[in-house]
């Protein structure tokens, strides 16, 4: 029953990521929110990779960004997570920011193209016209391109389930 519910919640919370109109997103999806993810007026997002348990790692990647969740993240007891991010295709990691806060995270140069730098502190933001909706936002810049992104959550009790992790689709 848990599982219907999060999937049924996680189409109506759209809506709070404000996504650019004309921006295609990458995703990994939670597998019974997928048809919501995608079928969303809000935004195009694919789901190019799926999982179907909440104690699996997530990832998404770009020709010079990967994106990481690690399964101690995909379930929220609070209001902020990590998020792992590494460069690729020889590209350097410049910058990582909070959407939410609209803040800088981190901000160097990480050219390890084979593990990862592990952020903290992404905030979740509520969506008001859709109460138990979450959403998290980041970008990342790296030498090559830069990439938006986001994470959508459904509260289930007193706890918040990753439906999809997402990023631009360059």
């Amino acid at each position: 029953m848990k599982h219907m519910i999060l999937a049924s919640i996680a189409g109506l919370g759209l809506l709070a990521m404000a996504p650019e109109a004309a921006a295609e997103y990458k995703c990994a999806c939670y597998a019974p929110a997928k048809p919501g993810i995608e079928g969303s007026k809000d935004a195009n997002m694919t789901c190019s990779e799926t999982y179907d348990k909440f104690d699996n790692s997530v990832s998404v990647q770009e020709s010079h960004l990967k994106i990481y969740v690690d399964s101690k993240n995909t379930v929220q007891g609070d209001k902020d997570m990590n998020i792992r991010f590494r460069p690729r295709d020889g590209k350097c990691l410049e910058r990582v920011a909070d959407g939410v806060r609209e803040s800088i995270i981190w901000e160097g140069a990480y050219c390890n193209n084979s593990s990862y730098k592990d952020l903290g502190q992404f905030k979740f933001e509520e969506n008001k016209d859709k109460p138990g909706n979450w959403t998290a936002k980041f970008q990342g810049k790296t030498g090559g391109k830069d990439y938006n992104g986001f994470v959508l959550f459904a509260e289930n009790g007193d706890k918040k389930y990753m439906q999809a992790v997402c990023m631009d689709n360059k």
